[in-house]
């Protein structure tokens, strides 16, 4: 649970960091953003290095809602990995998510840090596609599924596609990659195409 005092320097610390970026990103520039003396900052972050984990949290605990939220808003298996998918992918053409996921991919230091922290918010991104998975398996709709083993797989594809999207690459059709991606997925898990005979 974070007190008031401690989201008010998460608040500040994003709009610092979504203007200067890390390399502007300066411990004293949130104090002063968020209107707080040191002794309240250090009260709740023993560091830089702990701000910059409680806003990775904070996004990570965002995106987890959102895939949630586009999974359990379709009714079979097929879609809820489709679903997933796409809200991954497509997070490429959001310019605010783009924004921020460009600022924590190059903060490999924190990543090595921290690793079981940056574990458990990978977990929270995973699980509404690892639950999707293991409906597939139940209701039969994925023929070749280890929910366990294929969700960390497709999450490692997904976030390939989606980094690639987020290169400056003019013209990029996200709806293809998703479309590509997805297409990819389904045929690993045995969904046949439209159109291929089902045996």
């Amino acid at each position: 649970m974070v007190d008031d005092e401690a989201q008010l320097l998460i608040g500040a610390a994003w709009r610092v960091l979504e203007r200067a970026g890390f390399e502007g990103f300066k411990v004293q520039l949130v104090m002063r953003e968020a209107g707080v003396s040191a002794r309240v900052f250090y009260r709740h972050f023993a560091d830089k290095d702990q701000l910059v984990l409680a806003l990775l949290r904070d996004e990570m605990a965002r995106a987890g809602s959102h895939l949630r939220a586009a999974v359990a808003g379709q009714d079979d298996p097929v879609a809820q990995v489709e679903a997933w998918i796409r809200a991954v992918i497509s997070a490429a053409a959001d310019p605010r998510r783009v924004a921020r996921a460009r600022l924590f991919s190059s903060q490999q230091k924190l990543f090595r840090r921290f690793p079981r922290e940056v574990a458990e918010g990978t977990h929270l991104l995973m699980e509404p596609l690892r639950q999707a998975l293991e409906r597939g398996a139940d209701t039969g709709a994925f023929r070749w599924v280890d929910p366990d083993r294929d969700a960390p797989l497709i999450y490692a594809l997904t976030g390939g596609e989606m980094t690639a999207a987020l290169a400056d690459q003019p013209g990029e059709d996200v709806d293809g990659v998703v479309a590509e991606t997805t297409a990819f997925v389904l045929r690993a898990l045995g969904v046949p195409p439209d159109g291929w005979p089902v045996s």
